[in-house]
């Protein structure tokens, strides 16, 4: 899902289990990895025509989450207050909560695009081999995605329209 929206489908999750899962770090963990395919596609074109290499695979989105974990740790109190602004302000969590979203999109993401990209290695270095490809159509693959960003935006409405916009501290 190259430049896509769908795998913020992750955030349903995150508005189920508000008190567990922080937000901004499942938003960005799930789609920062998708700067990899978009440099081979607008800048770099391989010749083979591959868009997935390490931060397509299990340890590069490991190092990713982690990453991503450790800068909203340290910009917490800027991010908080932009949640804040859209009334899903979660200073309440942990800084374990933030890695363990993060992880959590991170690995989502690579088990999404597992099913439906040929030139994906999911388990780099330890082999080659793609084995959830094609197990699911890629239909299927979109359509649940597509309905996780649906079910996510009508539980952000729902959560505003229901809590008057107030902030759990």
């Amino acid at each position: 899902m190259p430049l896509t929206p769908f795998h913020w489908s992750v955030l349903v999750f995150g508005l189920l289990f508000f008190d567990s899962l922080y937000l901004p770090a499942l938003a960005v963990s799930s789609v920062v990895m998708d700067l990899e395919p978009a440099y081979y596609i607008f800048l770099a074109p391989n010749a083979d025509g591959a868009l997935h290499g390490l931060w397509h695979t299990y340890v590069g989105v490991t190092i990713i989450g982690l990453a991503v974990a450790f800068l909203l740790t340290k910009s917490r109190k800027r991010v908080d207050g932009v949640m804040a602004f859209f009334k899903v302000g979660q200073p309440h969590l942990s800084s374990k909560s933030i890695y363990f979203s993060s992880l959590l999109a991170a690995y989502s993401h690579i088990f999404l695009d597992s099913f439906l990209y040929q030139d994906l290695q999911p388990f780099w270095p330890l082999s080659a081999a793609n084995p959830f490809l094609g197990m699911v159509n890629s239909g299927v693959v979109y359509g649940i995605t597509g309905l996780g960003l649906l079910l996510m935006t009508g539980l952000y409405i729902w959560r505003q329209a229901n809590r008057g916009g107030k902030q759990k501290v």
